[in-house]
């Protein structure tokens, strides 16, 4: 990026946007406001006149891209002009790119907009910003340094990197896993993991998303390439689905073996009695219950199996030292006279050196933007996690809200998952509240919406005061729980009116 000589003043300064959701709309006003000083003209791109473009003006250029790296609606026309015009020397502008990585064109519209300005021999003020949907994190660190800029100091955004790598299911990062730490002494066990995403560029917050695209288990292949008498089945199924089944698989594993017992098991009335059925088994079990190796031949098998599918893991840590961590539960067992390991822990827990992981947003569970509200925070088990990230970025951001937690687990003597840490933030207060639920300690269970409801005075003050509350844990049971608390504390209805407005963050497994 060639900084240009701090005598060249500017004359007029444009803060030009394309919007589809609005985002990049607010995002520009916001900027226009905060450089009032500067006089800013804040207009969609297709309102302004690209031939008028030229020496002394400055465009700061804010936009999502659309469908596959497409333009906006509103920032097509200024597109096309600008592709049709020849020289643009003496005009400077800086790009703020937001997009999803889960799409293939990742910032695909600003990426070429950013391109199209310099090939028309434009001046970039700062590097392009590519951010993903956690872009407030990097608009915050970008503003002021682009205000340092527009006051003279040129060299100022020299070493400001803000460019999300478009990470997915085929181009994963190889994360070193630096640290294995068992949190609990009973079964199953839960972890902490390490791992090092240093010059990975991916950029995430607390409460966002880690995927792990996880190793077959080589017992498993091994085993598959004995029942078919076929070694190379090792090499055809290691990219392959082998324990989460589709109805589509098993249908057509039944078409192809013939059995009639799996052919009954399909049926819509039969639901729980084949989720009992799959319970614990793979791809193994199910060929060796309904088919041969004649009848379903290696080659069709790996044409109907799907691509093996990512694990999604709640990020346990917030942003620091290239860094992130995750708390996972082991899931280990024999069934059938076979160890049996799952898909994604058996790798990352046993031997592996490195995991392959990509990031995503998950702007449901991020803090909330009004920094007074009080926060109540219930996790159970392994759904710590994104709490213990929450906290970790109220730490780094020194901010004093208060802040409640309810976590439960089994037993207080092995199952107290971070307990020093937990305890530590209780004792220096930063945790306002620390309550736990531990439902096999006493001679009667308790669980945290007991607790809940226990502290049921505590529960509605906050919630009155605008608090937020962010639930974490098992899918199956645990938010019918928490809400009837909550409708018991407050009265019938108020939880759904708190979902209403947006104050309840939920991330169930």
């Amino acid at each position: 990026m060639n900084a240009l000589p701090t005598s060249t003043p500017f004359s007029r300064l444009l803060v030009g946007f394309a919007s589809e959701s609005g985002n990049a709309r607010a995002l520009a006003q916001r900027l226009g406001a905060d450089l009032q000083p500067h006089a800013p003209q804040v207009l969609p791109f297709n309102d302004i006149d690209v031939a008028s473009l030229g020496h002394g003006d400055v465009l700061l250029a804010i936009s999502s891209s659309f469908g596959d790296g497409e333009p906006p609606a509103n920032g097509e026309q200024f597109f096309e002009t600008l592709r049709q015009t020849s020289t643009l020397s003496g005009l400077r502008y800086a790009v703020f790119g937001l997009g999803d990585t889960g799409y293939p064109s990742f910032c695909g519209f600003t990426k070429a907009l950013d391109a199209a300005l310099s090939e028309r021999q434009a001046q970039p003020l700062l590097h392009r910003v590519d951010a993903d949907l956690g872009y407030e994190q990097f608009f915050q660190q970008w503003q002021p340094v682009l205000g340092q800029v527009l006051d003279g100091d040129l060299n100022a955004g020299q070493d400001l990197h803000l460019q999300v790598t478009a990470y997915g299911e085929d181009n994963a990062f190889a994360a070193p896993i630096i640290e294995r730490r068992r949190l609990n002494s009973s079964d199953p066990a839960a972890w902490h993991l390490q791992l090092d995403i240093a010059g990975s560029g991916m950029a995430y917050r607390a409460g966002d998303t880690l995927h792990v695209v996880p190793e077959n288990d080589p017992v498993l292949l091994q085993s598959l390439a004995t029942w078919y008498g076929d070694a190379t089945a090792v090499a055809t199924l290691h990219d392959r689905e082998l324990r989460l089944l589709s109805k589509g698989v098993l249908r057509e594993l039944t078409r192809l073996g013939g059995s009639e017992v799996l052919k009954g098991l399909l049926k819509v009335s039969q639901k729980r009695e084949l989720d009992a059925y799959l319970h614990g088994l793979d791809l193994l079990d199910v060929l060796q219950d309904h088919a041969t190796p004649d009848s379903v031949p290696l080659a069709r098998l790996r044409e109907l199996l799907s691509p093996r599918l990512p694990r999604a893991y709640s990020i346990a840590s917030h942003p620091c030292n290239d860094q992130l961590s995750l708390c996972v539960r082991e899931v280990r067992y024999t069934l059938r006279g076979r160890e049996r390991f799952g898909t994604a822990t058996g790798s990352l827990l046993h031997g592996a050196d490195h995991a392959r992981v990509y990031c995503r947003s998950n702007p449901g569970f991020h803090l909330p933007d009004t920094g007074e509200a009080p926060l109540l925070l219930v996790g159970t088990g392994t759904g710590i996690a994104p709490l213990m990230g929450l906290m970790q970025e109220l730490q780094a951001s020194a901010c004093e809200r208060e802040v409640h937690l309810v976590f439960g687990e089994k037993h207080s003597q092995h199952d107290y998952l971070y307990r020093e840490q937990l305890q530590d933030w209780h004792a220096r207060g930063v945790l306002a509240g620390l309550h736990t639920a531990f439902s096999r300690d006493g001679s009667e269970k308790v669980y945290v919406q007991h607790v809940l409801q226990q502290r049921g005075d505590e529960v509605r003050d906050v919630l009155a005061r605008g608090g937020h509350l962010y639930l974490c844990g098992n899918k199956s049971h645990l938010e019918g729980a928490v809400r009837g608390a909550i409708d018991a504390i407050l009265g019938e209805g108020h939880w759904d009116a708190l979902r209403g407005e947006g104050r309840t963050h939920c991330e169930l497994y």
